[in-house]
Order: structure tokens, then C-alpha cells, then sequence
């Protein structure tokens, strides 16, 4: 019996803690709602002393004082809070700018279009409704203040006495300053976070373009020579041979390894054998041509392609590369190591006319190279009967 109080305390607490956690959540304010809720509770108050120095001179009825309160000290945050809970803010924002401008044709008419009057209250009803909708706005701005007109005109006849007090047109002078300061204040306040939201946008945009760029080149390009990788050979070859066909020229396709790599690579270490096939890989590069391009097609074996080259040409190009490197000894992890090269050359389309079909003759150009004792190029032959000893070594 004692545990059914104990139980309904704590149901209550526990709902209590609810309800207050819900209730003490409040929406964030939009943007609008905020610059224009302070752009109201300084300007409407600087206008309210203004318009009630006028009262003051027409010698104004009680009740307008009353509602020069309610509409320069009470409205602004009425407004502010109904913007605040508004499902379409932005929109709640224009509809009280709208709100603002048939007011101040009324109070405009009320006060017999004293003319400083008029004129701050038009400028303080159509610059805002101009900055929202352009001259969209400051149409509906002219009109709301013409209904507001109208509606005075309902309830009493219409006067026009331009004049006012030194006292008024002083007021309405300093509420016109203050009015433009705080909107040009709030413009650059605007621009400047614009501006740093486009830079920190603009830097994103940078490292994402980067990021791209690293993973592209991630995906061309092999980790440890930065040559191109095979999955680009795959890529790039039938387009290079289409090319070719279009233009009726040649396309060398070189295949070469190192000779001994694996007993070199027993011998120093992994990381001569590395720094062997990275050296290799400045070999080429520095050897080929800008149109030429170079792969490593996997392990020790790189690829090189020589586009509109004669097989001739292809060899003598080959010979040369091969001699170099194997007069250029490498300094591999304290070692001096002297390695050679084995060179395999078909040709498009006189050996082959796809790009499987020409790396297969590459290929066994290559392995011809290699059982006729290595450290030379070979150069596929068509006109023997079995392919792996189907080429002239030259």
C-alpha cells in the first residue's frame, strides 16, 4: 500500500521533468526576425518621440497617446514574437513590414501630412519592403500606406498642413540617421559573415577539389613509382590504337623488365628492391617523349608505349634506354648494385590489330628476350610457326 504514493510521485516528477524539458526548449529565431525585432525596437521608439512631438504641437487628443505607445513600444516585440513561432518566418517578416506600412499612413494622416513626418514614415515603410522585394516591395509598401490612408479618411475628414515643429523636424532628422545607420549597419554585418561564409565555401571547395585530385591520381597512378597504373594502360591502349587506325600510324608497344630482380631484391632487401624499380621508373621517364607513355604493368615488368613510332624507330629508341641503364650503376641501401634490362617490342597493326592480341606478342617478344640471355630488346616476328621463339632479337 505504501508503494502505490511512492510510485505516483515519482510518475509525476518524471512527466514534470518532461514537460519542463519540452517547455524550456524555445525556437531559434530566423535572421529577418532578429535584425528587423532590433531594427523596430530602436527606430520605433527614436520615431515615437518624434510623432509625439507633433501630437504635442497639434495639441493631440489623449487616446493618440495611448497609441503611440502601443504601436512605438509595445508593437515591435508583439511582432518579433509571432515571427518567432511563425511556420514561414520569412514570410510572417514581410507581412509585418506590410502591417508597418499601413500604419504609418495612418499616423501620416493623422497628423495632417506634416511633411517631415510623411516623409520618414514612407522612407521607414518602403526601404525595408525594398531590401525584402526590391521595387516589388516599395510598390506594396505605397499601397499599404494608401490603404492606411483611406482608412483614416473613413473615420474623419483628410488635412494637409506640411508644417511642424523645429523640435518635431529635428526628432524625425536624428530617427532618419539612426534608422539608415542601423541598416547600413546591419547590411555590412550581412556582407561581412557572407563574405566569410563564401571563403570558408571557397576553401572547402579547395580541399575537396585536392581530395579529388589525390584520389584520381590514387587511382591512375601506381603508390610506389608514380607511373601510371595498368588499370589506365587498360584504359588508355584501345583509344591510343583507335586513334592510330583513324590516322593510319603506328603504335610501338614496349614490355620490359629487370634482369635478376628477384636475387637482387633476396640479396639487399625489399627496400633496394624498391629503390631499384623507383630508379627504373626516373629512367623512363626522363628517357620517353611528352606523347609517350609509361606504366608499370606489375612487379618488375613496366610498359611504354610509343605512339605514332615505326618499329624501327621503337627499337633504337628501346637499345639506347637499355644501354643507358645498364652503364648507370644504382646506390641502393649502402650498395652498389649493376642492373640490366629485357626488352620485348610488338607493333600496331603490323604484329597485331587489338590490344590484347599486341601486349600478348609484346610479351612474348619479351620472354624470347630473356631465353636468349637477357639484358637486350627482342622484337616480335610473325613469320615463325611457335610464338615463344617467333622473334628477331636485335
Amino acid at each position: 500500500m505504501l508503494d502505490r504514493p511512492c510510485r505516483r510521485l515519482h510518475t509525476f516528477r518524471g512527466s514534470h521533468r518532461m514537460a519542463a524539458s519540452h517547455t524550456a526548449v524555445a525556437p531559434r529565431a530566423h535572421w529577418a526576425v532578429r535584425m528587423n525585432w532590433k531594427n523596430r525596437s530602436t527606430s520605433f521608439a527614436l520615431l515615437g518621440l518624434a510623432l509625439g512631438s507633433q501630437v504635442q504641437a497639434q495639441h493631440g487628443a489623449v487616446w493618440l497617446w495611448g497609441l503611440l505607445v502601443l504601436q512605438f513600444l509595445v508593437y515591435p516585440h508583439l511582432l518579433y514574437v509571432r515571427g518567432l513561432y511563425a511556420d514561414h518566418p520569412r514570410k510572417a517578416e514581410v507581412q509585418h513590414m506590410l502591417a508597418d506600412a499601413l500604419c504609418f499612413g495612418a499616423w501620416a494622416a493623422v497628423l495632417d501630412f506634416s511633411l517631415w513626418v510623411s516623409f520618414i514614415l514612407f522612407v521607414g515603410a518602403s526601404v525595408n519592403l525594398l531590401a525584402f522585394r526590391s521595387w516589388l516591395g516599395w510598390l506594396e509598401a505605397l499601397v499599404a500606406m494608401a490603404v492606411g490612408v483611406l482608412l483614416v479618411g473613413l473615420v474623419r475628414p483628410l488635412h494637409f498642413v506640411p508644417d511642424s515643429s523645429m523640435l518635431t523636424t529635428v526628432l524625425c532628422m536624428a530617427t532618419l540617421m539612426a534608422f539608415l545607420a542601423v541598416f547600413a549597419q546591419n547590411s555590412y554585418r550581412r556582407a561581412t559573415v557572407l563574405h566569410q561564409q563564401r571563403s570558408q565555401l571557397r576553401n572547402k571547395l579547395e580541399e575537396i577539389r585536392a581530395l579529388k585530385d589525390r584520389l584520381t591520381e590514387q587511382a591512375e597512378r601506381d603508390p610506389l613509382t608514380g607511373l601510371l597504373n595498368r588499370r589506365m594502360l587498360e584504359d588508355s591502349l584501345p583509344r591510343l590504337l583507335e586513334s592510330c587506325r583513324v590516322r593510319q600510324t603506328s603504335l610501338a608497344l614496349m614490355l620490359l623488365d629487370v634482369d635478376f630482380f628477384k636475387q637482387t631484391n633476396d640479396r639487399h632487401g625489399h627496400a633496394a628492391g624498391d629503390q631499384l624499380l623507383q630508379s627504373l621508373a626516373r629512367h623512363l621517364q626522363h628517357s620517353c617523349r611528352s606523347q609517350d607513355m609509361v606504366f608499370r604493368y606489375g612487379g618488375d615488368e613496366f610498359l611504354v608505349l610509343f605512339p605514332d613510332t615505326p618499329i624501327e624507330a621503337a627499337w633504337e629508341r628501346a637499345q639506347t634506354l637499355r644501354q643507358a641503364f645498364a652503364g648507370s650503376p644504382r646506390r641502393l641501401e649502402r650498395h652498389t648494385v649493376h642492373a640490366t634490362l629485357s626488352c620485348g617490342l610488338a607493333a600496331f597493326p603490323v604484329h597485331a590489330g587489338q590490344a590484347k592480341a599486341l601486349m600478348e606478342r609484346a610479351d612474348d617478344a619479351l620472354y624470347r628476350a630473356k631465353a636468349l640471355g637477357r639484358n637486350r630488346v627482342a622484337v616480335y616476328a610473325a613469320c615463325q610457326p611457335d610464338a615463344r621463339t617467333a622473334c628477331t632479337v636485335l
